[in-house]
């Protein structure tokens, strides 16, 4: 890192060197793509708010998967061009557990050099899959000592994606994100499709910390798991009734996490509010077909799908997309300081194995969320 004196926006650095460890992609061809470098060049503190991680734990996500594939990348370098940083080499991931190591002059006194922290970086600037990584201090909060330094690096993208799913795009609270009083959800009902993965099994937590009444899709050898997540109702996806067991039920939301999509809600007999599908087609149809086309098909299509669900006396089709806001950080802490909220671990990878990690997301189905040490702790 630059002296202080080099840097105008560094405050403080701890003693560290120019160069660390990561896993980059250099073109979009998938896990194959994927190669580990200890010659990259340590993320540099570009304004008055950033703070240096050094980072200890790390999640990967689908959509790291995804990206790999140029998933989003018209999109993600539009907002690249405003800032520094570069399309390639690209440094995935986007939750991270890990220790304050460098701060900007402008940074709140809350955070110290040695701080154990955790937080997201946006989908343009990602980097968590590497030894260090720069975020603004926005996006990061003190680890609640509820959760341990695995659990840590894998809540905040689950939980923000089910987070701003519910309350910004799903209105659940109202506008602009905001929540009900924990525990005011009595009353209200939701459906939680794909309930044991990464964000099912966080979206069924937050909605009972809510008193919110929860029915949850799995398969048969998740049951166990839903259950002592707190679900009230389970249906069972393999099993071959199980569109009809929701016959005559009626949720407020229904959050797809499963990747069923709109089709699907129009043909199982429930009625609904919302169906918030997290694999909205927008950034896919600008890949193809750029930005204004690509748009203006994707919209075309959202209005089709509500002038179906309309015809069938249906509820409203949204798009979840991951929104790193800091009230919803701040809604994640409170909810795990209570200890109403913790990330299911599926399985736990060393950095070294990082290629294999990817690989058990790519395979999917699951039971929460895919970790990776990146640093062994003392």
């Amino acid at each position: 890192m630059p002296s202080a004196t080099a840097n105008p926006y560094l405050e403080k650095t701890a003693p560290i060197g120019d160069k660390m460890s990561g896993w980059q992609i250099h073109k979009y061809r998938g896990i194959s793509s994927l190669k580990f470098s200890n010659e990259i060049p340590i993320p540099k503190i570009s304004s008055p708010t950033e703070i240096l991680i050094e980072v200890h734990t790390s999640s990967v996500n689908p959509l790291d998967v995804m990206m790999m594939d140029g998933y989003g990348s018209k999109v993600l370098n539009l907002l690249r061009w405003k800032t520094e940083n570069t399309e390639f080499p690209l440094t995935l991931g986007f939750d991270f557990y890990g220790v304050v190591k460098g701060k900007g002059n402008g940074v709140s006194k809350a955070f110290q050099i040695g701080d154990k922290v955790y937080g997201v970086s946006l989908p343009q600037i990602a980097g968590c899959h590497a030894e260090y990584v720069v975020v603004d201090q926005i996006y990061l909060r003190h680890k609640p000592e509820q959760l341990t330094d695995i659990e840590a690096g894998g809540l905040l993208y689950a939980g923000l994606t089910a987070w701003s799913s519910f309350y910004i795009w799903g209105l659940l609270g109202g506008l602009h994100g905001a929540t009900t009083s924990q525990g005011g959800g009595k009353g209200k009902s939701v459906c939680i499709l794909g309930a044991s993965g990464g964000v099912g099994t966080i979206a069924v937590q937050m909605m009972k910390a809510e008193n919110v009444n929860v029915t949850a899709t799995c398969s048969t050898s998740a049951i166990p798991l839903v259950q002592s997540l707190g679900a009230d109702n389970i249906i069972d996806y393999t099993k071959p009734n199980a569109t009809e067991q929701f016959r005559g039920l009626t949720f407020d939301i229904i959050l797809d996490s499963a990747g069923q999509g709109p089709a699907y809600a129009a043909k199982v007999p429930w009625q609904f509010g919302e169906y918030i599908t997290l694999f909205p087609p927008l950034l896919r149809s600008i890949d193809s077909n750029g930005i204004v086309l690509g748009s203006l098909e994707s919209l075309n299509s959202l209005l089709n799908e509500n002038l179906e669900m309309l015809s069938k006396h249906k509820g409203f089709i949204m798009w979840g997309i991951f929104t790193p806001a800091p009230q919803g950080i701040d809604y994640l802490t409170k909810l795990a300081k209570e200890d109403k909220l913790k990330p299911i671990i599926d399985s736990v990878f060393e950095f070294k194995d990082m290629k294999a990690a990817y690989q058990k997301v790519i395979k999917g189905h699951l039971r929460g969320k895919v970790i990776v040490k990146i640093k062994e702790q003392n």
